[in-house]
């Protein structure tokens, strides 16, 4: 019998990201958004590890562990030490397994979340809305790319709206079964004027949000407008 094949894996570089506080660390090829892989984009490995896939039977893409202080990665199930490896150059590593990963994030971040998680949370905490915007600025600058969503976010509450537009839509591009880009994208076209294009997106939204994506205001959004 024709033993199945081995899924590919990513050869572009990975950025990491660590929340101390949840203690989780995501390792994903850059340009595209871990927090966003739908249950089809990702592959469960025991109780604290989860493969990422481009898409459904695509290529291995990065992973995300919780629990990182607690994990063995020498007695894991499988074994963390072979493939799948990625490039990894915030780590300094050309060719990391999920074992040597994991040990080495333990080491370099000791505890301290990396600058994108630290920034969130100052935009989580800001008092007012442009404070926020800076915050997520910073994020962004450091890679995050889920950061759009959250300037969009502030830069509506500014009354910015086609700024906030242009956000929305590169989230969109970014994470197209994200319930909540295309909501955004429907709320600033509203602001905007842009009625075609805002019920389109907030259709989007309510269809992703059957699919299993996140419940937004996209459906109460849309019937104001008939």
């Amino acid at each position: 019998m024709k033993s199945p094949a081995r899924p590919a894996i990513t050869r572009h570089p990975a950025r990491v990201s660590f929340d101390a506080d949840r203690d989780t660390l995501h390792v994903c090829e850059f340009g595209t958004v871990a927090e966003e892989r739908m249950e089809d984009q990702c592959l469960a490995i025991g109780d604290h590890l989860k493969l990422f896939l481009r898409h459904r039977g695509g290529a291995v893409i990065g992973f995300g562990i919780d629990a990182l202080a607690e994990i063995d990665v020498d007695d894991a199930e499988p074994d963390l030490w072979g493939d799948p490896c990625f490039r990894v150059p915030t780590l300094g590593l050309t060719r990391g397994s999920v074992g040597e990963i994991a040990l080495r994030a333990r080491t370099a971040f000791a505890g301290r979340s990396t600058a994108d998680v630290v920034a969130q949370a100052r935009g989580r905490a800001a008092q007012a809305p442009a404070l926020a915007e800076l915050a997520y600025r910073d994020a962004l600058d450091a890679g995050n790319l889920r950061a759009h969503l959250w300037i969009a976010s502030s830069l509506a509450a500014q009354g910015r709206y086609a700024d906030a537009y242009d956000h929305a839509r590169i989230f969109a591009e970014l994470a197209p079964r994200n319930s909540w880009a295309w909501a955004w994208v429907g709320r600033v076209c509203v602001e905007l004027g842009e009625v075609r294009e805002a019920r389109i997106a907030l259709r989007r939204a309510v269809t992703l949000e059957r699919q299993g994506s996140y419940a937004t205001p996209a459906r109460r959004v849309l019937q104001s407008l008939h």
